[in-house]
């Protein structure tokens, strides 16, 4: 349990690990690639288990305007940033990055503002909005800003993003009637942190070959999405009128859903539309350590309360 609850703080290193686990042992996600849509809606489906939608839409009543400004953040901000930049860019680096940048934020983002010493009571409504929300707004924003580069079908993205994201909210709404419900609740986090594991590493074991003989390429990319994380966090933080509220915006705002941008990039278009989301991962991820050293006094205090 001490693993667990380690692994569970540093959220960052697990990650960090399947992506190294990918690169050394890349067989082993190249195995797991069939089944990485699968592993999602687990993932998914234990992340909303014990999500309560009536503290969202009260959550929601008393910041409304706030929340939506996050919003617009989560799913715009991005891709604007990308768009300026789209001359020197390939047209498939160019939709992988509108879609990465445009993906709704990471249920994670509910346990990483508590932990960093924000509000997880705002970050959950950020991050429920989003969820809900991703297979009208994602598809729409990609439209809007790529469609001109290459042919994207919004209503085929449309239903896999509903498949992947509003189904898993469905199944748990069924499973709360149920006699396992609680159960299933208790091993959640343990259960995440595992298939969370499992699902980098069949996303990024096939980008393997694609990254390292592209290093040049990936290097400009990460340059990108370090400018990205960094606006959405600044955007978001300044949203805040205190510690707690700019550490909850700051991370609701940057921190994605880089699995879902992976499987979509991987299941409509192909690997190279879905480097820029491999590189997200690896960068927002890393953005998180000094984040959690610069928050975690914070954090500590939050938790008592």
């Amino acid at each position: 349990m001490d693993i667990i609850y380690s692994l569970k703080k540093n959220i960052w290193a697990v990650i960090l690990l399947s992506i190294a686990l990918s690169f050394w042992w890349p067989s082993f996600g190249l195995f797991l690639q069939p089944s990485a849509i699968y592993l999602l809606m687990l993932l998914m489906l234990f992340s909303v288990l014990d999500m309560s939608y009536r503290k969202v839409f009260k959550e929601l009543k008393h910041d409304f305007s706030k929340i939506i400004l996050s919003l617009l953040i989560v799913h715009l901000a991005g891709p604007l940033i990308i768009l300026f930049f789209k001359p020197w860019l390939e047209p498939s680096l160019f939709l992988g990055l509108i879609l990465a940048t445009a993906i709704n934020a990471g249920i994670s983002i509910v346990f990483l503002a508590k932990l960093y010493g924000g509000s997880s009571s705002q970050s959950l409504v950020i991050a429920a909005l989003s969820q809900i929300l991703s297979p009208i707004i994602v598809p729409t924003v990609v439209f809007i800003f790529a469609s001109t580069t290459l042919h994207i079908d919004p209503m085929s993205m449309a239903l896999t993003i509903a498949k992947l994201v509003l189904l898993p909210i469905a199944l748990s709404m069924l499973v709360r009637r149920s006699s396992f419900y609680h159960g299933l609740v208790k091993i959640s986090s343990s259960v995440n942190i595992i298939l969370l594991f499992l699902l980098i590493t069949a996303i990024i074991a096939p980008l393997r070959l694609l990254i390292l003989s592209n290093l040049q390429q990936a290097g400009w990319l990460a340059l990108l999405v370090a400018l990205v994380l960094v606006v959405d966090f600044s955007l978001g933080f300044f949203l805040g009128k205190n510690r707690s509220e700019q550490v909850t915006f700051g991370i609701s705002a940057s921190y994605k859903n880089f699995v879902l941008a992976n499987v979509l990039a991987m299941t409509l278009f192909g690997p190279l539309v879905a480097l820029p989301a491999a590189i997200y991962a690896v960068l927002s991820n890393l953005f998180l350590i000094p984040l959690q050293f610069l928050c975690c006094p914070t954090s500590r205090e939050a938790g008592k309360k």
